[in-house]
């Protein structure tokens, strides 16, 4: 699949497993894979008044409050109106005299207990009462209602949000319901086929849970494809009103040169001097605040790897769980289907014992590539990260054993240099976590090659003669 930042491998869902010593939270709510497919639908249709507010009841007829000069004006309205209706002048005026009753009555609650002023401005609304502004449009918009806002104030951001077709029809109602201070302040889900009374009914009950943003870190990404993930989802938020606000920058600082008090918290994370936090960035979907820190989204990642890995790993001492987050990082971006995970993991077990294969080498093809985007990484802004294709086969004509890269990067070159790579190239997910932990090395593999039959599957081989076969056999050579 192609992302905004790159071609990613293949993903797997990773399957959940009880939790150990780690803080209790676990922030995210899901592990499916849909990469730059964000949940939320609600942007074409989000209010314009939206801020943070907390929940609140207010009485809006305390700021109606009448005294001796409201009931005085009141009283001679009511003269002046009946005086032109027992004239005759009513009919004549008739149209202007709706409107100005259904302007002032929809204001005045005092008004609306006049039988005849209700429904004066119940007829001059009409439809707008009764009526959505549009049946069909079933679109999620995400309204909030203001701390302290007034019932005029939220009509006229409903009329803005384009939920209501008349700011007075909403006013009205509400105060024919006598429902003026029931509303209750924060985010509240409506859509423009709600009529006023279900408007109304939403608004009076509780608020929806406060803002998130959904993060998906697939599993096989290497840390600059997340930055480039963050970069890119703060530039095209999915809601324009909730905003991610990490620190990009920061969060590839703090991934690449972790602090010592970080890693103090993790007494299994043992990395090497100058390593990243490859490999243990654990790839979920999240579901964080918009103010979210860098460093707490990397909390939330290293929780979720404790949380999610297999429990046998943390049997393991530091070094052998980083040395098995290495193996399954290889087995990662080499593996369509869980099953064949724990024979490559085996493969590469197998090649890791001179005893049976002396050179040492690895030879995995994900490893060279891995250096040959670092290379490219490094002399790029984070900036144009979200345009680069991440994992692109390198080579081409040219054996991989025979490309070099500057000194830094070459031990990532396992065609060249034995034994594992510096550090791990991804984040795996649960699978290659299971099958590093576990590999199959009694069948005795050391080769593998995708069987290009639309399976996804792979074919295995104990000595090269079988490998040359499976290359003839599925299509490589002839």
């Amino acid at each position: 699949m192609t992302s905004p930042n790159g071609q990613d491998p293949p993903n797997h869902g990773p399957r959940g497993t009880k939790a150990r010593s780690s803080p209790s939270r676990l922030p995210f709510v899901d592990t499916g894979w849909d990469d730059y497919d964000e949940a939320p639908t609600d942007a074409s249709g989000v209010a314009t008044k939206r801020v943070s507010g907390t929940e609140d009841r207010r009485n809006y007829k305390s700021t109606r409050s009448g005294g001796v000069g409201t009931v005085l004006r009141f009283a001679v309205f009511t003269l002046v109106l009946a005086s032109l209706v027992l004239g005759g002048l009513y009919f004549f005026a008739r149209p202007v005299l709706y409107h100005a009753v259904a302007d002032w009555g929809a204001g005045n609650p005092t008004a609306l207990k006049l039988p005849f002023v209700a429904d004066i401005v119940r007829s001059d609304l009409g439809s707008s009462l009764t009526e959505p502004v549009d049946v069909t449009d079933l679109r999620e918009i995400v309204f909030q209602i203001k701390y302290g806002e007034t019932m005029s104030e939220i009509g006229g951001a409903l009329l803005t949000a384009g939920v209501v077709a008349d700011a007075r029809a909403f006013e009205f109602e509400a105060i024919e319901r006598d429902a003026t201070y029931n509303f209750i302040a924060g985010r509240h889900v409506l859509t423009k086929a709600m009529t006023v009374d279900q408007i109304i009914d939403v608004l009076t009950k509780s608020p929806v849970s406060p803002p998130t943003v959904r993060v998906t870190f697939r599993e096989g990404l290497r840390i600059e494809q997340m930055v480039a993930k963050l970069e890119y989802l703060e530039a095209n938020p999915t809601d324009p009103s909730v905003k991610l606000t990490v620190d990009v920058e920061q969060y590839y600082q703090l991934t690449t040169n972790p602090p010592a008090d970080l890693l103090a918290r993790y007494t299994w994370l043992k990395v090497p001097a100058g390593a990243s936090l490859e490999g243990f960035l654990f790839p979920a979907t999240y579901n964080i605040d918009p103010t979210t820190t860098a460093l707490q989204l990397i909390e939330q990642q290293l929780d979720a790897f404790v949380a999610q890995a297999p429990p046998a790993l943390f049997d393991l001492t530091p070094d052998q769980i980083y040395q098995a987050v290495q193996v399954a990082a290889l087995v990662e971006p080499e593996v369509s289907l869980d099953s064949d995970r724990p024979v490559v993991a085996g493969v590469y077990v197998n090649r890791l014992d001179k005893k049976n294969w002396p050179t040492g080498l690895l030879n995995s093809n994900p490893t060279v590539n891995y250096a040959n985007d670092t290379v490219w990484l490094q002399s790029h802004p984070i900036a144009t990260w979200v345009d680069y294709t991440f994992w692109s086969p390198v080579g081409g004509s040219t054996p991989l054993a025979q490309i070099e890269f500057p000194e830094k990067i070459a031990p990532y070159n396992t065609y060249r240099q034995g034994g594992l790579p510096p550090t791990p190239i991804c984040s795996p997910g649960l699978a290659s976590l299971q099958a590093a932990v576990k590999p199959d090395t009694a069948d005795g593999y050391y080769y593998f090659l995708a069987k290009n039959d639309g399976t996804g599957g792979l074919a295995f081989a104990h000595t090269i003669a079988e490998q040359n076969a499976n290359l003839k056999k599925y299509g490589y050579i002839k």
